[in-house]
């Protein structure tokens, strides 16, 4: 049988799943008795979970923090893993974020890319596969989590509270094509100190650790500095992201203009906070403390994104290089915290960065890891790795492709032996987290023959 034709007989049906599962908003918000996530995860889980018992799957629900669609038999398990929340809709928006809205070919709504749309194509190629009647030698098994973007609980409480047998063999539908064969490691530290002299001083940049600061803004007393609204204009000079300084009741208001971007890739933003130190580092700072502070910026942050400064500027040629990113700063009422994201090459220990820096803070500055991901890796030759590849190759016609790293976290980490596959195409526009977030419904056509032959390939 062919199954790549015979999937694509769904597609009617994909494209009525994805709007029913994209009208449910599910953005995380304060557990409730029975439902950890809040309604809106707890409801977008079930609704999966209830359509997959109607197309004739078994199903399990465990406590709202994640659910099962599987059938088949065997001792082993191909695992799918999906999840049904989704990230706040932010404004701007040309429909309605939850209105599942089609026009010009494409869906509009949040969680059509991530990772609804990507999910229900999965779970009809499932159902293909199913109603073929085709043999198989594993089981097949879609687990989906409800919290993955604000911290992959879901799946902590399904493998760790729960001791849920591990698949073994799994993808994720929730990154870009080719295969995602390696992802960094993950670290993240908060520096703080405390200073006498600085009440009188507020600084104040970005929101998370995983995004690059598009603003930051400083008060501070017009003699803790000299000249800040003329070394404005000579700083601003040549730069797109600017420095803006006001002079109210005898304080200067500093505003520092950037760009967001993700903070796997913050070569793609401008920092708003190194930029404001940068600037302050131009000026003659008056209070020995504040000075001491902005030499610390010049020293070791700088505008750099590597942390070459800090001396953990480490790369492997399988990953490429670390990325540091400042996302986010706070100094008010003489407490200063520095929340740095770093993504580390997948054969450097993240405790070579972690040790490298308290060495290099020691003395200036107090460090608390407040996170610590290990990195993952599958060998390009594995089993795993090279199905994937053959099937995107013969599908896509795309013959060059080769597996990639990113600095980015998928629920790959979370299985013992899984990586991230799909679902944007290089045609596609990544406008995920973004608002207008869109699938392009031609596109279902390539996903549906993927996700298959996947599917039947790492099962039979």
């Amino acid at each position: 049988m062919d199954l790549q034709k015979k999937v694509l007989d769904y597609k009617e049906e994909v494209i009525k799943g994805i709007q029913g599962a994209v009208q449910i908003k599910s953005v995380q918000e304060p557990a409730k008795e029975g439902k950890p996530f809040g309604d809106g995860p707890a409801e977008a889980l079930q609704y999966f979970l209830d359509l997959g018992k109607e197309l004739g799957f078994k199903v399990e629900n465990f406590d709202n923090y994640a659910g099962t669609i599987e059938f088949g038999e065997g001792e082993e398990t191909v695992g799918i893993l999906g999840h049904v929340d989704v990230v706040p809709e932010g404004e701007g928006w040309i429909y309605p974020p939850y209105s599942a809205t089609i026009t010009d070919g494409k869906i509009f709504g949040r969680g059509t890319l991530d990772d609804k749309g990507p999910s229900m194509v999965c779970l009809y190629a499932m159902k293909a596969i199913k109603d073929s009647g085709v043999k198989l030698n594993r089981k097949i098994r879609m687990i989906i989590g409800a919290n993955e973007e604000t911290g992959s609980l879901c799946m902590e409480h399904y493998f760790n509270t729960l001791k849920m047998p591990q698949p073994t063999l799994a993808f994720t539908p929730d990154s870009s094509f080719p295969v995602t064969f390696a992802e960094k490691g993950i670290v993240r530290v908060k520096l703080s100190n405390s200073y006498k002299t600085l009440n009188d001083v507020t600084i104040k940049g970005g929101n998370a650790y995983n995004s690059v600061p598009d603003r930051a803004e400083a008060v501070l007393p017009v003699e803790f500095a000299e000249g800040l609204a003329e070394k404005a204009v000579s700083f601003n000079e040549g730069k797109e992201f600017k420095v803006e300084v006001e002079v109210k009741d005898g304080r200067y208001h500093v505003a520092s203009l950037g760009k967001s971007s993700h903070a796997a890739r913050p070569a793609q933003g401008y920092n708003s906070i190194s930029a404001l130190f940068a600037f302050l580092g131009t000026a003659e700072i008056k209070n020995e403390e504040l000075k001491g502070l902005v030499e610390f910026f010049k020293e070791y942050i700088k505008m750099e994104n590597n942390g070459a400064s800090f001396g953990i500027d480490f790369k492997d040629e399988e990953s490429g290089s670390l990325t540091l990113n400042l996302g986010k700063m706070s100094l008010e009422n003489g407490k200063l915290e520095l929340c740095i994201d770093m993504r580390c090459p997948v054969l450097v220990p993240n405790t070579n960065v972690i040790d490298t820096l308290k060495e290099k803070t020691a003395g200036k500055m107090e460090l608390e890891v407040t996170g610590n991901s290990a990195p993952l890796y599958v060998a390009k030759d594995s089993f795993l790795v090279s199905t994937l590849m053959d099937i995107y190759k013969e599908i896509t016609g795309d013959v060059d492709a080769q597996p990639v790293a990113i600095g980015g976290g998928t629920y790959a980490r979370e299985v013992t032996n899984g990586v991230a596959f799909g679902a944007l195409l290089s045609s596609q526009e990544n406008n995920m987290h973004q608002k207008n977030e869109y699938l392009e419904i031609d596109k279902i056509d390539t996903w549906l023959k993927i996700y298959v032959e996947a599917i039947y390939r790492l099962a039979k």
